[in-house]
């Protein structure tokens, strides 16, 4: 069970004292009012009262809605698999404390295990850029350019070198001096774009609270923000792209019917068998095939309709019954690396040239440097190595991390074109980012299982109950029927609350096999790539962006101290060589 109401436990296992928290607690204390009428009885025990003990509970329709949404919670945990959307979140505790995950009141128990036991990912990484890439065909020229130039100051040109100011030893200093540069530059340009994605857990000693940074040890800015980010995400994306009442009524009501029909005979089947059984076994026995089956076809008839107006009903209360956040925030975060896979996948190119700029940045930067190194050589020990190694360390990850989505808007500066390089492939990445998010996030499984066990899953029991009751009530025919064969009118009343209970008890497997239909006909895929291929750039930049802006800064922090820290290390080398 979860402080938001999820059904993540079943009822009948609750205690008395359990059944009262969960009262007080769940949706700001709905049901706390019946706690004084209900407190002394457990969850097994509610699940066991009849229609007409409930209907002594006061307020009646509050007493009907704690009743519904115990029944469905209980239906969902006992007949569902038990992998669900909301995950082992949380649980009530042994002295019927409400926990949820993550919650200041953990027991020490649960802390313990969650030391001992790191999150393992089920989801296989994508590739990332690596940091040692072929090289491109200037790169390969330029190191066949150096090796001639070497070549020529160590063998052809040596002896006449000795002697002077240029000999071979300050001839390799200065020349190292944007080697070193684009070694460095392109090495923590790479790590800059690693660290914001992993590791996904923390890894070092002593985590500062509420960081992902320690004394000794980082975790990746996109795993560390993750609920942020995937609620961020869908908020844009809601607002945005995604009109959920819209989407769901594509869900046409007779299409379900007819997904339905290979298992519907069966179900009722079971459901009138079963009733039959229970009340009057010995005169199910004696019956007819045909009287049976006139009675089986009877409500088969019936379901139809039925069946329509519950899915018209889900339709038009989806707001209701179903959270796309919660399902949304939830499934991201049962696997961090779904999201570092998102976000990894769409922008690779803007990563891989990113990394290979960092090599041309540091060309300069180190060209630059050398060339102070010679107008100012005294000044090199306590200037030039550590000052440039700040600028070009802090400089060369700002840069890097702006190109990627700035400028937002395209902008011309004489002949050079810039644009965001992200943003230039805006329906490339539409199309990416839609299939993945239907593929991986808002499929037709999670949506259903969302729906089924999410937050506002007692909406939706209660509104099955609701039909279900009508459905039954309706049956006149069938009523009589069954009436007229000797089990009274009585009994059927009975009969009735048991059906409905059996109805629900199967209705969550039965809403399983429309997921190929509901995939189809959702067509998220295509809705998710056309609005994004249309927002502006601006609102494009806005949709993936935000997520991780903030912090920035961690990354261009720790270019600057990588690059003061290098250039402390130069400086040890070059007094020999200052003058």
């Amino acid at each position: 069970m979860t402080a938001d109401g999820g059904s993540g436990s079943d009822p009948a296992l609750w205690s008395p004292s359990q059944v009262v928290v969960w009262m007080t607690s769940f949706e700001e204390g709905r049901y706390a009012p019946l706690v004084t009428q209900l407190k002394s009885l457990s969850g097994r025990q509610l699940l066991d009262l009849t229609e007409p003990q409930w209907v002594r509970v006061q307020p009646t329709a509050l007493a009907s809605s704690l009743r519904y949404t115990l029944l469905g919670m209980h239906q969902v945990a006992t007949a569902a698999p038990q992998s669900s959307v909301r995950g082992d979140s949380s649980t009530l505790g042994s002295e019927g404390n409400y926990l949820s995950a993550g919650s200041p009141r953990s027991t020490t128990t649960s802390r313990k295990n969650k030391k001992k036991q790191k999150p393992t990912s089920s989801i296989p990484p994508c590739e990332f850029p690596p940091m040692l890439a072929r090289p491109s065909w200037i790169v390969i020229v330029f190191v066949l350019l150096l090796g001639v130039g070497a070549i020529l100051v160590f063998v052809v040109f040596k002896d006449k070198l000795v002697g002077t100011q240029w000999d071979t030893k300050r001839i390799l200093t200065v020349a190292s001096i944007p080697l070193i540069s684009v070694v460095f530059t392109y090495g923590h340009i790479w790590l800059a774009l690693y660290m914001t994605f992993y590791p996904l857990e923390y890894v070092g000693i002593m985590q500062f609270p509420g960081t992902n940074m320690g004394v000794c040890g980082w975790q990746g800015i996109v795993p560390f923000k993750g609920e942020k980010m995937a609620r961020m995400s869908v908020r844009i994306m809601t607002s945005q792209l995604l009109d959920v009442r819209e989407v769901f009524s594509r869900i046409d009501p007779a299409q379900v019917v007819k997904e339905l029909e290979p298992i519907l005979f069966s179900t009722i089947k079971d459901i009138v068998e079963t009733m039959a059984n229970k009340y009057n076994p010995s005169l199910w026995r004696v019956l007819p095939t045909s009287v049976k089956d006139e009675i089986v076809e009877k409500v088969k008839e019936d379901a139809p309709v039925h069946i329509e107006a519950l899915m018209g009903e889900i339709k038009h209360h989806i707001d209701d019954v179903f959270d796309l956040e919660d399902m949304v925030v939830t499934h991201m975060m049962k696997d961090k690396q779904l999201l570092v896979n998102m976000f990894v996948t769409c922008g690779y190119q803007e990563l891989a040239f990113i990394r290979d700029s960092g090599a041309t940045m540091g060309f300069i930067f180190g060209l630059l440097q050398m060339g102070l190194y010679l107008v100012w050589p005294s000044l090199t020990k306590y200037v030039t190595f550590p000052v440039f190694g700040l600028l070009v360390g802090t400089l060369t990850n700002w840069l890097a991390l702006k190109m990627i989505f700035e400028p937002v808007n395209p902008k011309k500066i004489l002949c050079i074109k810039l644009h965001g390089l992200f943003l230039r492939r805006q329906q490339q990445v539409a199309a990416m980012y839609g299939e993945m998010v239907s593929r991986d996030v808002l499929n037709a499984h999670n949506i259903i299982e969302a729906i089924l066990k999410g937050p506002a899953s007692d909406r939706l029991f209660e509104l099955v109950y609701a039909n279900v009751q009508q459905a039954v009530n309706s049956g006149a025919a069938v009523a009589d029927r069954i009436v007229s064969i000797g089990i009274g009118k009585d009994t059927f009343e009975s009969i009735k609350d048991d059906i409905t209970d059996l109805v629900v008890q199967k209705f969550p497997d039965s809403l399983r096999h429309i997921e190929a239909y509901t995939m189809v006909a959702l067509d998220l895929n295509k809705t998710l790539r056309e609005k994004i291929g249309q927002l502006s750039f601006h609102d494009f930049e806005r949709l993936l962006h935000p997520v991780f802006e903030e912090d920035e800064w961690k990354l261009v922090l720790m270019g600057g101290v990588l690059g003061l820290a290098l250039g402390f290390i130069q400086t040890t080398y070059e007094p020999d060589h200052a003058t």
